[in-house]
């Protein structure tokens, strides 16, 4: 074996062994953590919406993760308009347990 192949060969080995232990101390369950969302530059809705996906998969009822705060005025009218639009998501319609059968509150 020449000596430029054992090089190449060790160079290659070394940056594998580099590329390996890059993501090593961090879990797929602290990936999905609201904090270290929040800390990656996601926004409050995002980390709450990967919440509900992990509760959902698990098949866990989910909890509001962030309260929102709105005033009396601004909540009137979301709720106004969800009774109006079947598809704009409340609270109450994401955090909801899902059934297999339709029904009435899954609108």
């Amino acid at each position: 074996m020449g000596v430029m192949k054992r090089n190449l060969l060790l160079i290659f080995a070394l940056f594998m062994a580099v590329g390996l232990s890059a993501n090593a101390t961090v879990t797929v369950e602290q990936l999905s953590e609201p904090d270290y969302v929040l800390n990656s530059g996601y926004s409050e809705a995002t980390a709450e919406e990967v919440m509900i996906a992990k509760y959902r998969a698990k098949g866990q009822p989910s909890e509001p993760v962030f309260e929102r705060k709105h005033n009396a005025f601004v909540r009137f009218w979301r709720n106004a308009y969800g009774i109006l639009d079947p598809a704009f998501d409340t609270d109450e319609r994401i955090h909801h347990d899902i059934h297999m059968s339709p029904s009435p509150k899954d609108l």
